[in-house]
This record gives C-alpha cells, structure tokens and sequence, in this order.
C-alpha cells in the first residue's frame, strides 16, 4: 500500500504526465511471507485462494475505470492492513459499494473470464521484469529510453532519485509540496498527451 501512495504523489508532484499501472503479484515467496513458519499445505492454499479472489476483485473493478479500480485497490489494502480486516467477498461488495462500481457488473466481473486472463496477463509481465516482490516498481522514462529500472522497494525518495537521475525532475522539486495552476493550464500548455515517466 505504501508503494501505490508513493506512486501516486510522484505523479502528483511531477509537472509532466506521468503513467502508472498498479500490477498484482501473486507468487510462492509472497505466500510463504504472509504466514507463520512452517504452513500446512492446505494453509497455503487457503492464502493463495484469498489473494486470488482479491486480484480478481481488483481486476472486475478495473474493468469500470482505472480510477474506480485503484480507489478500490487502495480501499481494499486500508481494510486488510490498517482495520485487520479478512479480505471476503463481503469485504468485496462494500468496497464496491463504496467506490460506486456497478454492483452487478462487479460480481459478474469477478468471476469471469477476462478477469482470470488479466490475472495471468499480469503475472507473465511480472516474470518478463524480473519482478518477484510485492512492492516492487518497474520505472520507464519513456522520452529517453524504451528500458525500465525495477526498484525493490519503492520508497518515495528513491522514486525522486530515480527521477533525478534520468532528469524528469529535480529531487528539490519532488520533495516540496506541488502548486497548481488555476484551469489546468500547465496540463494543457504543451499540449503533450503522451506520458513521459511510465510505472508499473
């Protein structure tokens, strides 16, 4: 959850457009982390089959949004982490309900299909960049190089150093508070719709 937040002010505080993903990993080491030592094999299961489920509930709210889907992704990470709270399909509903997704479609969604793909879409671009830890960011400065840096762990500050060294921005400027132009005039002034740092 820290590294999505950390994400999303970068993006905040960045002047050019920046792109994020937010990507599920869902592999044996991060399963083997979140329980106690020595799990059963029916424990593992039992802890694959929640995460699985709450992919794919992250997944069904994309499909209405990506803002929708990571409102709830963010929702759904302050209720495991910070309320202690067990990821359920009840769990799934509220926050559905919370984020205004179309509750229909959502419990459909989840169960679907393209839900799965995309679960498994996601693990394949996982493989392909090495990434193997959860809280991990694969950054891509799109106007310099189509090659991205993977950072283990996605620290706001090390965002800004990634940032600095590739010349998006100054570290100075990513660490103060963001100003706002009246109108979106500076979003709008370039005319420049293509992202120029790429997260995933």
């Amino acid at each position: 959850m820290r590294s999505e937040r950390n994400i999303m002010k970068l993006a905040d505080h960045l002047n050019s457009k920046v792109s994020f993903q937010f990507v599920p990993l869902l592999n044996q080491q991060i399963i083997e982390q979140s329980l106690t030592a020595r799990p059963t094999l029916a424990e593992r299961n039992d802890r694959f089959n929640v995460y699985y489920q709450a992919i794919l509930a992250y997944k069904a709210a994309l499909f209405q949004g990506k803002r929708k889907g990571r409102s709830f992704l963010l929702n759904m990470q302050s209720a495991v982490v910070d309320h202690h709270r067990t990821f359920s399909q009840d769990l799934a509903l509220e926050l559905a309900k919370d984020c205004q997704l179309d509750l229909d479609m959502f419990v459909e969604d989840c169960d679907s299909d393209l839900a799965k793909q995309a679960f498994q879409t996601d693990q394949k671009l996982a493989a392909e960049m090495k990434v193997q830890q959860s809280s991990s960011a694969v950054i891509f400065n799109c106007s310099a190089s189509q090659c991205g840096l993977l950072l283990n762990d996605v620290t706001y500050e090390s965002l800004c150093d990634v940032c600095e060294s590739q010349g998006v921005a100054t570290k100075e400027m990513l660490m103060t508070e963001p100003t706002y132009p009246q109108n979106n005039q500076a979003a709008s002034a370039g005319g420049d719709l293509h992202p120029h740092l790429h997260v995933l």
